[in-house]
């Protein structure tokens, strides 16, 4: 096997006589022994519920599987993005390396169903190792879950915690993969990200995989990152109406046939990056003396810091900035230029597309963008103007969240000053601060954030980009401070935090709306704040429907249980739900306040300019 491999590539590494191996391991029959003593069964019947799991589970990789999944992985992405995924040659080399030498798991996003197809495309037009996927069961439908499994996808339930046969039987699975050094492969978010940005991690399969490593003895568990980027989705659509509220339509066969042909049309390209990896070093220590939802946490803040920033992230962000207006075609160059530079200084990284040299491939995605309807332009006036449709507001929002995260520290830096200039002049500094921290923890199950001193150490960076003295500016005149604050070109808070701002808004107020001694779940809360948005928005009080989502309000409602708001009893818990609303009308406030200072900003260097022109056409 491994010299034909050596001929034909290291794709085609594949493990044989899995569920022979497990039957006959001493480990695996000790473990079932024990849980049958534990929970009473008869070891015949566990035995027997453990294979029905085993034939659910254990892929079955074939080199002629490989081969048709690569190609129909190949074919999939190719559909409606470009031939050739965008990935970076020297990570590639770096990670066959990895998986070579160490026990390996490539964790990526999950934002598109074409995501673990493009996982397996990358990989074996490299003649990388096939990876052990780990998918939901929910797509093993007839004759994919037959392929699949065949080509290395091990189907899993999406709940099994109170499954201890299932359970066991999954470990020692994954212990046998890891012991044989064959390299696994899940989006480690659980779930597809319905909004746009990075979900919170989930921590089952890697305490799984970690317990693996340590039972077979394996050293050097790397854990290395990955980030799938698109510049268009095809399931945008889809995820805007489930989190108005809408019932998700059941996967199936002909569910699959369909959504292959919603992704004939043209969306740009797919971008695939591999990070540094996140290494346990030395042997494997049990699960319970690794703080794996750390790990988690440190895999997740490198895709955020590597996910490139595409066009039509920065089209959304340049054009929800200035909504519900218009913009020319100068206007909005102006408004995506400024966020290329502010990008560029702190070195983060974009797409290809914005590199000199690149217009044709800007202007080709730009026209997509126009005909997929993201963007709608007027053209029958004196010169043409780009918008947002209204019922494109959650579509825009949810591009906008793919990147939101290298903002939220400009963003807060933008609602404390705005918060801390009402203080008296000598504690605006401590106010300041005040604030940051206050909404990095209102906004800390939305956003991964750095530890509390690195976080101010980054804040101070940012503000010390336009002025080293800043404390000093905004500790000075007020009208100075406010000035001070309309040069920090470009303003994005209201273009980045408007929807949490509101979405958590809605949900404070229904809280307000309780009795005192009134509790409520969270289930009861989201289908409340669904209707009460809703209202909201008819009466203008919020101002699109990206506002109105599921997942905000389950977060809201998050936070408001851990601030212990969610339940009644307490007499003073009435205040504190009324305070906690105007606590977020207020910054609503403040929102508004950004936005006309970056707009009023703008009408003031636009007429400078056309001044300027004037002058010139007058001296000629």
């Amino acid at each position: 096997d491994v010299a034909e491999r050596r001929l034909r590539g290291n794709r085609y590494k594949v493990p044989y006589y899995v569920m022979e191996s497990l039957w006959a391991s001493p480990k695996f029959n000790r473990a079932l022994e024990a849980l049958a003593t534990e929970t009473g069964s008869p070891v015949s019947a566990l035995r027997d519920e453990a294979q029905g799991y085993m034939k659910e589970m254990v892929a079955r990789p074939n080199s002629f599987f490989i081969d048709w999944m690569g190609k129909l992985a190949r074919f999939v992405v190719s559909l409606g993005y470009g031939k050739e995924i965008v990935a970076d040659p020297e990570a590639i080399e770096r990670t066959r390396k990895l998986m070579r030498d160490y026990p390996t798991a490539l964790l990526w996003t999950h934002k598109s169903h074409v995501d673990g197809m493009a996982v397996l495309s990358v990989l074996y037009d490299n003649d990388l190792p096939a990876p052990h996927s780990l998918g939901g069961i929910n797509m093993a439908v007839t004759g994919l879950g037959t392929l699949g499994r065949k080509s290395g996808i091990i189907f899993i339930r999406r709940t099994f915690q109170d499954n201890p046969v299932y359970k066991l039987v999954l470990r020692h699975y994954l212990g046998y993969l890891m012991e044989k050094r064959f390299p696994f492969s899940w989006a480690f978010e659980g779930t597809r990200s319905r909004v746009g940005k990075l979900m919170p991690p989930r921590y089952g399969l890697m305490k799984y995989i970690v317990e693996a490593a340590h039972e077979t003895n394996a050293s050097d568990l790397h854990f290395i990152p990955v980030s799938i980027s698109y510049d268009l989705i095809g399931d945008v659509s889809d995820y805007a109406r489930e989190q108005a509220g809408q019932e998700k339509r059941p996967e199936s066969l002909r569910w699959f046939l369909g959504y292959l042909r919603r992704l004939r049309a043209p969306m740009g390209h797919v971008y695939f990056d591999l990070g540094e990896p996140v290494v346990i070093n030395g042997p494997t220590p049990p699960p319970e003396e690794i703080d794996v939802p750390k790990v988690a946490f440190e895999v997740a803040v490198r895709v955020n810091n590597m996910t490139p920033v595409t066009f039509p992230s920065l089209a959304c962000i340049a054009l929800l900035a200035a909504a519900p207006r218009a913009l020319t075609l100068e206007e909005f160059r102006e408004a995506v230029g400024e966020l290329i530079v502010w990008l560029h200084r702190r070195n983060i990284r974009m797409t290809d597309n914005f590199k000199r040299g690149h217009d044709a491939q800007l202007f080709e995605l730009a026209q997509v963008v126009l005909d997929r309807g993201l963007i709608s332009m007027y053209d029958e006036g004196p010169e043409p103007v780009y918008s947002l449709d209204e019922d494109r507001y959650p579509l825009a929002g949810y591009y906008r969240n793919t990147v939101v995260h290298y903002f939220v520290n400009k963003a807060i830096v933008e609602l404390a000053w705005t918060g801390a200039m009402h203080s008296p002049a000598k504690k605006r500094v401590d106010a300041f601060w005040e604030a940051t921290d206050r909404l990095r923890d209102l906004f800390k199950f939305e956003f991964f954030y750095s530890p509390k001193e690195e976080f101010r150490e980054q804040i101070d960076q940012e503000l010390s980009r336009y002025d080293p003295e800043w404390r000093v500016v905004l500790a000075g005149r007020k009208d100075k401070a406010l000035a001070a604050l309309a040069d920090m070109r470009p303003l994005i808070a209201h273009a980045s935090l408007l929807p949490y701002i509101e979405a958590y808004g809605v949900v404070a107020q229904v809280l307000e709306s309780l009795e005192p001694d009134a509790g409520i779940d969270e289930e009861e809360c989201v289908a409340a704040a669904l209707k009460l948005g809703q209202q909201r928005y008819l009466q203008r009080h919020v101002s699109s429907k990206a506002s109105i989502a599921k997942l905000l309000f389950s977060n809201g409602y998050k936070l408001f249980d851990n601030l212990g708001l969610t339940t009644g009893g307490d007499p003073a818990v009435a205040e504190r739900r009324v305070a906690l609303a105007s606590e977020f009308e207020e910054l609503g406030e403040r929102l508004v306040l950004i936005q006309s200072l970056a707009q009023s900003k703008k009408k003031v260097a636009q007429k400078g300019a056309r001044d300027s022109s004037r002058r010139k056409d007058q001296r000629a």
